[in-house]
């Protein structure tokens, strides 16, 4: 592809962070006189959010696309998504001593699942309508927030962000502890969502958890077409506003002078000039390989000092099965969004604790996974996925360098055992019906993404990366953008949004965080 010596910006990673970003600038500025690349070292764009195939079968890497039809509307696309019906994930919870599965349904909206929760535990009623109160007028909170507030904005969040304020350093753990629930059956169902974190509800940050709540209750969909649509679409209209996306070339490093961003040097040796760059790479890849840190100290030591202390988040097993048709996966509650299969919410701490000590809990006795069947929702050969966080990157990096073959059969050993309960408890003749099995494994992710442990969501949704702990999207290094606002779909577009509207001094969203309706 001929390229020009020179854009107005360059955006390394065609993610959803990535061409979001793009769009926001093609809406915003004349690509024929500020001209836009975005820079992908994959073959196709989307980054963690995509669609691969095997064997005919279809599978989606991530599962939930939240409201975002102002954000659509505002690049001007269209798309077809399909909800989940009244059920929009659902809780397996199974009772350690007895050994019996008993599914919760988790409603598609906050009303329903609100009048759920008190209809089935009226013990807890008082408790519960404040939960849910306290959560809405809390992520309310979220619009008065500026992305770079000055002395009056300061003065206005403190009036108006209270609820934000108060929480922005607790745990989603810590968040539930202030309403009093006795009943424990309540806290497992509100735990759920903190696994949507990848996280255990003892470290995620409560803000993150508990708006992202409010936020998948107010819609939740998949792409009828697979997720790789979405950034299809995307890239479709960048390309048709005037961008460039180079797929299939990397980035060696971000050029500076002066603590100014300058341009980038790809990995063919090619060097492009920029005003304005834009990297959507992992954090520590962003600094420490492509910018370099010295740089960054040099620009700014306390940015410098939270990118070195930044907890980086786990990495995970997503085991894939391709069934056969004979099977109904709606008969087994499959037909929703996300499934948690657990024994519980200490289990999950349990497996936090030992994978923070370097092990991985494979127990038959206590286990936590995640379940879901894109193809339940949206038709076509039948699928059925299981997602395993946290896992144990340095072993699986290894294993896969150094004896490939002992490589794979040990992850089909983990496919094995999670299939198991899943028999066990749920789909008794499942084996029956499985034709095709294939595991992704840290080592996989890590591959992909390009970081060192396969770490899922980059920088850990925990306390101390999250909320005034944020590294901010603008760097110390003049015009160089990072755009770690949150993992997930939503916060990713955000993002986008919110590098462009500081570029164009406001004029998206005034300087707030996030799009309005």
């Amino acid at each position: 592809m001929m390229l020009k010596d020179e854009y107005k910006i360059v955006i390394i990673g065609a993610g959803i962070s990535g061409l979001s970003t793009g769009m926001a600038f093609a809406k915003t500025y004349d690509l024929t006189e500020n001209p836009a690349l975005i820079i992908e070292k994959q073959k196709i764009p989307g980054g963690c959010v995509t669609t691969f195939a095997r064997q005919g079968y279809r599978f989606d890497t991530v599962q939930i696309i939240p409201d975002v039809s102002n954000i659509l509307k505002f690049f001007e696309i269209e798309t077809e998504l399909t909800g989940f019906g009244n059920t929009y994930a659902r809780l397996l919870l199974v009772d350690k001593q007895s050994k019996k599965l008993k599914p919760i349904p988790i409603a598609s909206d906050r009303e329903s699942f609100e009048e759920y929760l008190t209809e089935n535990y009226p013990d807890n009623g008082p408790q519960i309508r404040r939960f849910f109160d306290y959560c809405t007028k809390m992520h309310a909170e979220l619009n008065y927030l500026k992305t770079r507030p000055g002395f009056f904005d300061i003065i206005n969040i403190l009036f108006r962000c209270r609820k934000i304020l108060s929480n922005s350093g607790k745990t989603y753990k810590q968040f539930l502890d202030k309403f009093g629930f006795t009943n424990p059956e309540v806290l497992e169902i509100l735990d759920t969502f903190s696994s949507f974190s990848g996280l255990s509800g003892n470290r995620c940050a409560s803000l993150l958890t508990a708006c992202a709540m409010v936020t998948t209750l107010k819609g939740s969909y998949r792409p009828v077409k697979g997720f790789i649509s979405f950034p299809q679409l995307l890239r479709k209209k960048f390309e048709e506003k005037g961008g460039t996306v180079l797929t299939g070339t990397g980035v060696k490093r971000i050029i500076t002078e002066n603590n100014k961003v300058t341009g980038v040097e790809l990995e063919d040796g090619r060097k492009i000039k920029a005003t304005y760059v834009v990297s959507t790479a992992d954090t520590r890849i962003t600094f420490e390989k492509l910018l370099g840190m010295d740089v960054l100290q040099k620009a700014g030591k306390s940015y410098a000092r939270k990118v070195k202390n930044a907890e980086m988040s786990p990495s995970a097993f997503a085991i894939h099965l391709g069934l056969d048709d004979s099977i109904d996966l709606k008969k087994y509650g499959l037909d929703c969004g996300y499934s948690v299969f657990t024994t519980g919410r200490a289990t999950h701490e349990k497996i936090f604790d030992q994978w923070e000590s370097g092990g991985q809990l494979m127990s038959e006795e206590e286990f936590h996974f995640g379940i879901i069947s894109p193809s339940a929702i949206t038709g076509g050969k039948q699928t059925l996925i299981f997602h395993v966080v946290p896992a144990n990157s340095e072993k699986w990096i290894k294993l896969r360098e150094t004896n490939y073959e002992l490589y794979c059969e040990e992850k089909m050993r983990v496919a094995d055992f999670y299939t198991d309960l899943v028999c066990r408890y749920l789909i008794h003749d499942l084996r029956s019906h499985i034709l095709f099995t294939d595991v992704a494994t840290p080592a996989t992710y890590a591959r992909y993404t390009g970081t060192p442990d396969g770490s899922n969501f980059d920088m850990m949704p925990v306390p101390g990366n999250f909320g005034k702990n944020r590294l901010s999207i603008k760097t110390p290094v003049k015009n160089l953008f990072q755009s770690r606002f949150s993992h997930g779909i939503w916060p990713s577009m955000q993002a986008g949004l919110q590098i462009v509207d500081m570029i164009s001094g406001g004029k998206i969203m005034n300087g707030n965080t996030s799009l309005g309706e």
